[in-house]
């Protein structure tokens, strides 16, 4: 009954945050900047969820990775270094073993970093909201660590390919970034490294043209190529993945739970 109650309360917690998640994009449709007010209302609303479920269970914020101390802007920080290192490395794959190059845009407008950056912060803080905090801490306190993660990465897909992305992409791309997200969570019990993770693969990834070359650079493709260039990219997208995975593992020490016996 206990892991039944458990997993009823978190996908009542999960379509409670599609829910907000909708709302957002449909008052926001209007505004000048709909994307950024969507995001920045939905990661608002989420975190208020958070809380009312937190309040429901008579938890602490600790206990569902939202304690805040003195590692928390070290790890954010890291965790933006480590993410720029990832899409370095793709990027480097990328122009070493496929005939993509990056150019300079030069219709860049720098006034765009205003809308850009708080973008992807607060697409990365509200997915960390919603699928490393409560979600996942919940689901791991009554089935475990492999299950619960594994339950977080399906969702954590389905959410993806609901909202456009192809099958592909949802699996390799979104699912390898939702098992490194919730690993970094999982380790150190705290959502700053993921975040910073999360929100500097976004930044950098758009500022390389991957999201549309709308960012700093323009990625072009060789013509009659693009077939084997989108593999080495999916192969180059695993290699980053991959690594981040271990550089979490080597750069932080996995934190015991409180009152926890060191192992």
């Amino acid at each position: 009954m206990k892991r039944t109650a458990v997993l009823l309360k978190v996908i009542l917690f999960y379509l409670a945050s599609l829910v907000i998640f909708a709302f957002s994009a449909g008052v926001t449709k209007q505004t000048i900047f709909p994307d950024f007010f969507s995001l920045s209302i939905a990661t608002l609303l989420s975190f208020g969820l958070v809380c009312l479920f937190k309040s429901w269970d008579k938890i602490n914020f600790s206990q569902i990775g939202l304690g805040f101390n003195h590692k928390s802007m070290l790890n954010f920080g890291l965790g933006l270094c480590v993410s720029i290192c990832m899409v370095g490395v793709m990027a480097l794959i990328l122009t070493n073993f496929a005939a993509v190059s990056f150019q300079k845009s030069i219709s860049f407008d720098t006034k765009i970093w205003a809308t850009a950056i708080p973008l992807y912060f607060f697409v990365a803080c509200r997915e960390e909201l919603v699928f490393r905090t409560y979600f996942l801490w919940r689901l791991k306190d009554g089935f475990g660590t492999i299950v619960s993660l594994s339950i977080m990465v399906v969702f954590f897909i389905l959410e993806h390919l609901f909202t456009g992305s192809t099958m592909k992409t949802a699996i390799l791309g979104s699912g390898l970034g939702a098992i490194l997200f919730g690993f970094a969570t999982l380790r150190t019990r705290n959502i700053a490294l993921s975040i910073g993770l999360h929100f500097g693969w976004n930044l950098t990834h758009w500022l390389f043209g991957f999201k549309g070359n709308t960012g700093l650079f323009i990625e072009t493709v060789a013509n009659d190529t693009e077939y084997h260039s989108e593999n080495i990219a999916f192969v180059a997208y695993t290699i980053a993945m991959l690594l981040g995975l271990l550089g979490v593992a080597i750069l932080f020490k996995k934190v015991q739970p409180p009152n926890s016996p060191i192992t």
